[in-house]
């Protein structure tokens, strides 16, 4: 996916020049790159036809935010030059749900889409930086950007101050973003833009970096299951601080055990896999158990490519047959009975029928082991039956 947002550009190059240092401006070489992931259509069925949360739509006129009000306000403040913000669309729109989810299983890191609409030649927003990366795609119309050096390294939500400036110098890249164009914009780099001579509508795609932070947070989160970790400080009797200079030694001592772990780290990468991995859509009826095999030998199931996916050997005291346990996404199950090969097969498709399932194993029996199994994925939200 990253490919395909960043093309012509190569990702190796983007990642040794550009990534967390420095902006580019990637022009299109087809302008209607993105056109099927949002047009003037959709935003239109959107605020007609959709109650969106006030949290997720507002309205910016030169980096102030304005009170949207009703509906009837809106033409108002279009008409005053804001700029409309609906965070979120990909929660709305399935194009952009499926462009978020195989970014995010992509990189490794959470991702939101956010919309923005510019009456022409408006500034919507004022010079300003973001605690995260950016994407923008350019679905419509035109827009100047400008962006400037960063002024606090690798900023955060939580170290956001007004005491951050611009830098007081010319940026250092400016460039019009056009139909299909691509322009990355690092975390902390100040930026503003400014829309052509025609409307704007432009996608920005939000990357939200796990960092240190993150892991130590975990940690915390972590630790609070021993006993030492939740116990009182010592009490400070008569300014006596040597119990609690000891207690605290002893903490230190726990936490470099802790720490020495050799599954530790392994331990923080699943979680972070966890954490990441998109809730399963729903398909139904078949998901309560209906209709899943309505095509016959011929139905097909979708496996997502979006989840994670482990196969291990376990062994269980009240089986011979070697059992696999299959994690896909946050689901476990534990399948017997079936070949290994099998097994890797069903889980590396992106799609196949039962007659495939066939193919690959000819001795597989149908109503015993097939049927039943297939069952249990559908209705674990695990495989999807294709309609």
């Amino acid at each position: 996916m990253l490919e395909y947002l960043i093309a012509p550009y190569s990702v190796k190059n983007f990642l040794r020049q550009n990534w967390t240092r420095q902006a580019v401006h990637i022009p299109a070489s087809d302008r209607h790159k993105f056109a099927h992931l949002f047009s003037w259509e959709q935003l239109n069925h959107l605020l007609n036809f959709h109650q969106l949360d006030d949290s997720k739509l507002f309205f910016s006129l030169d980096g102030q935010a304005l009170t949207e009000g009703s509906r009837r306000d809106w033409h108002s403040h279009f008409r005053q030059g804001a700029t409309l913000v609906i965070n979120g669309i990909d929660e709305n729109i399935p194009a952009l749900a499926s462009l978020a989810k195989e970014l995010c299983h992509e990189i490794g890191h959470p991702v939101q889409t956010n919309l923005y609409c510019s009456p022409a030649q408006q500034r919507g927003f004022s010079s300003h930086y973001d605690s995260h990366d950016v994407m923008i795609l350019q679905i419509e119309g035109e827009k100047e950007w400008f962006i400037f050096p960063d002024t606090f390294k690798f900023p955060t939500s939580e170290t956001r101050s007004p005491d951050h400036l611009p830098p007081d110098q010319p940026p250092y890249l400016q460039c019009v973003m056009r139909q299909g164009d691509c322009l990355y914009i690092p975390r902390g780099h100040w930026h503003y833009a400014i829309a052509g001579e025609i409307p704007s509508l432009h996608l920005t795609i939000g990357i939200n970096c796990f960092v240190g932070m993150n892991w130590l947070q975990w940690l915390s989160s972590e630790l609070q299951n021993q006993p030492i970790w939740r116990q009182n400080l010592p009490l400070s009797l008569d300014g006596n601080e040597q119990d609690r200079e000891h207690h605290l030694k002893e903490l230190q001592q726990s936490l470099i055990e802790y720490l020495q772990q050799p599954d530790l780290i392994q331990k923080y990468l699943s979680n972070l896999q966890t954490e990441i991995q998109p809730v399963a859509p729903f398909s139904l009826p078949a998901q309560l158990g209906f209709n899943i095999f309505d095509q016959g030998l011929e139905t097909e199931f979708i496996l997502l490519k979006s989840q994670r996916i482990e196969i291990a050997i376990i062994t269980t005291e009240d089986s011979q047959e070697e059992c696999y346990q299959v994690t896909v996404g946050s689901k476990q199950i534990t399948i017997t009975g079936l070949p290994l090969s099998v097994i890797k097969k069903l889980f590396q498709q992106s799609s196949f029928s039962i007659l495939d399932m066939a193919d690959w194993s000819p001795d597989l029996d149908l109503e015993l082991e097939v049927i039943p199994l297939l069952t249990h994925l559908v209705t674990e939200g695990i495989l999807l039956v294709k309609s």
